[in-house]
């Protein structure tokens, strides 16, 4: 059985990430074709060149040697007061996660690619119409503790659009969606680092707290590559 570390994620001290990287706020990069153009990047041999293979987030904890295939949506809605990224509570009767804050997705099934598992995952989770939803592209694959080598699509919406939403959770997988201010997520300001000691090494990860959510693990740590790539083409 996979041993998995045991602590609750809110109660392991932290810094914000200012007091560690000397970062500015991405706030003039945060729109629909900021984000395109940041994840078109990936194509650019030369920019890339300017990451450092580090800078990139890949993996929790542990790693399991044959990773089964996920994916999941980053959905982005186009608030007149800007972008927010949907989230979901997942259910608390669980076996993974039980009531943490994750983005709709799940397992890639036979012969799928990941971006019909987002979609479907999303139509399947939250009753999410994916007609009116723009993929603008995807962030490096993600190891989780889990077991899962998960491929984050990046898409948006109009707020028209997601207004007009005929949302339908299901009950089997998530309590609620909600949604999160992409400036507060990327805000180097409200970023933590948390630091603690698993297995005899010093581990790591990101949270922001926002009202009464905790999010962090996963979810933050595909946030963060999405700033490294918004950073790379400033």
């Amino acid at each position: 059985m996979m041993k998995l570390p045991v602590f609750n994620p809110r109660e392991i001290p932290s810094r914000s990430l200012t007091t560690i990287d000397d970062t500015s706020s991405l706030l003039p990069l945060l729109s629909r074709g900021q984000i395109e153009k940041a994840l078109s990047a990936q194509n650019d041999a030369l920019l890339m060149q300017r990451v450092k293979s580090s800078a990139f987030l890949h993996r929790d904890t542990h790693q399991v040697n044959e990773p089964r295939d996920a994916a999941v949506l980053i959905l982005l809605v186009e608030q007149e007061e800007g972008l927010e990224v949907v989230f979901t509570v997942r259910a608390s009767h669980l076996r993974h996660h039980a009531g943490q804050i994750s983005f709709v997705g799940g397992a890639v099934e036979t012969g799928e690619e990941a971006l019909a598992a987002a979609l479907r995952e999303a139509r399947e989770e939250i009753g999410l119409d994916v007609q009116p939803v723009t993929v603008l592209g995807m962030l490096p694959i993600y190891h989780t503790i889990t077991g899962f080598a998960v491929t984050p699509i990046v898409a948006c919406v109009s707020a028209h659009d997601w207004g007009v939403q005929n949302l339908t959770v299901d009950a089997c997988e998530v309590d609620h969606v909600f949604t999160v201010p992409l400036s507060v997520l990327l805000n180097p300001d409200l970023v933590h680092v948390h630091e603690y000691e698993w297995e005899n090494a010093l581990r790591q990860y990101y949270s922001v707290t926002y009202g009464e959510y905790f999010i962090w693990g996963a979810s933050m740590a595909m946030l963060r590559n999405l700033d490294v790539l918004l950073r790379l083409v400033a």
